[in-house]
């Protein structure tokens, strides 16, 4: 489920990188990771997964600054610090102290100061699973973003004991470009759900997109190809750059 490793093969994009903070309303600090290519072109923030900050992350972020774009990778677990140890238990003990709804607005905040940073009119933002939501989420309520999300849950899971806002119940407000993927076999989702979002995103916002893959599960893009657009999940990375390069000023 969902990504820590860069996919194999992968060759690390040559850009600048330096750590960051974001400052918040009411004094904490968001830590980020900033990358930028030869220039420093739009923001485009970066939102993982329930593992946080991970080596997958840093190398996206990097690609994308590599494409030419100030790339802002979030720590939206700063509060409840790094994991105790590797793997899925842990990562989903430490989602569990999570205010979802709290990142949200953390990211929100990150977009306004990207957004001055780079000087982009529209500012991108990329967000996986768990950050998929809070793309569809920030969606629904900016009219100055482009989002990609990834496998985000339109409902998010019954058991969360601080959720965020359900996209699924703000998806009238959607505005803005958006593009959506999922793979057809995505148990963790609910392709119900999913179903259900395309429909009525569609429906409310005629800048919305999606594409939900054959043959595809839950976490796709950590086991793709990035740089072979017959790869299925590789495609959907080169239709996120020409996304961005389409939609992010």
């Amino acid at each position: 489920m969902c990504h820590t490793e860069i996919p194999p093969g992968q060759s690390a994009p040559k850009v600048n990188t330096e750590e960051v903070v974001v400052p918040l309303a009411g004094g904490e600090e968001l830590p980020c990771l900033l990358a930028t290519g030869k220039e420093a072109g739009p923001g485009v923030l970066v939102v993982p997964d329930v593992h946080g900050r991970s080596p997958f992350y840093e190398h996206l972020t990097g690609l994308l600054a590599d494409q030419g774009y100030t790339a802002l990778l979030a720590d939206f677990f700063f509060r409840q610090g790094p994991l105790s140890e590797p793997g899925k238990e842990a990562a989903f003990a430490r989602r569990g102290q999570l205010d979802e709804t709290q990142s949200v607005a953390d990211l929100d905040q990150a977009l306004d100061w990207l957004k001055e940073k780079s000087g982009s009119e529209i500012t991108g933002i990329i967000g996986f699973c768990m950050g998929g939501t809070f793309v569809l989420d920030l969606a629904s309520t900016r009219k100055d973003i482009a989002g990609v999300a990834y496998y985000g849950f339109p409902v998010p899971q019954a058991q969360l004991k601080q959720p965020p806002p359900h996209p699924m119940d703000i998806v009238s407000d959607l505005s803005g470009p958006v593009l959506a993927f999922w793979g057809d076999q995505d148990e963790t989702v609910g392709m119900d759900h999913a179903n259900k979002y395309v429909e009525l995103a569609s429906e409310a916002n005629p800048q919305f997109e999606s594409e939900i893959i054959p043959g595809l599960a839950h976490g796709f893009l950590g086991s793709a190809d990035l740089d072979d657009a017959s790869d299925a999940g590789g495609a959907t990375w080169a239709r996120t750059l020409n996304f961005f390069k389409e939609h992010v000023k």
